[in-house]
């Protein structure tokens, strides 16, 4: 009896580690990929917010300042989109879609000249600023960056004052 026992605690244990072990190892993966898309997301949305100002110059302005046009190219926003949608939480994704809808609207009224552009300057800085600090927040609860990191070791002992 006690070695069917022992042969059983053989093969389970072993098996159920390894479950263990596997689930673990997919956690960590879905972390990495979520830091990756979310790190992407942050770039994505500043290069469109930072854009955005920079067509909103006159052209005289635009000709004097040196502007390096940083965001995606149409397929490679696509498929941002797509991995948010598949990756991302809906704080995220919901807070992402909120800056670029802000540049947009922003970006719209003032080519259409329904603002001017100072007015549109204006709303950018505010509307997008917030949309952009709620995004990274966004994103540093869900990935739990603002926790300070866990000590490894044991504490020293504390001296006694004498």
């Amino acid at each position: 009896m006690e070695a069917i026992l022992a042969a059983v605690v053989a093969i389970v244990v072993p098996g159920l580690a390894f479950r263990y072990a596997l689930r673990q190892e997919h956690a960590q993966w879905a972390r990495d990929q979520r830091s990756s898309l979310y790190a992407d997301m942050l770039v994505e949305a500043l290069a469109e917010r930072e854009w955005c100002q920079y067509a909103m110059l006159d052209e005289e302005t635009q000709a004097a300042v040196r502007f390096e046009d940083l965001r995606l190219p149409p397929p490679e926003r696509a498929r941002l989109g797509a991995r948010g949608a598949a990756m991302g939480s809906q704080q995220v994704n919901r807070a992402f879609n909120e800056v670029l809808a802000i540049v947009g609207r922003v970006h719209m009224s003032h080519t259409l000249a329904q603002v001017d552009r100072d007015a549109a300057q204006m709303q950018l800085r505010v509307e997008g600023g917030r949309a952009f600090d709620s995004l990274e927040a966004a994103i540093r609860r869900e990935l739990d960056t603002d926790r300070p990191p866990a000590r490894l070791g044991r504490r020293r002992p504390r001296r006694l004052a004498s």
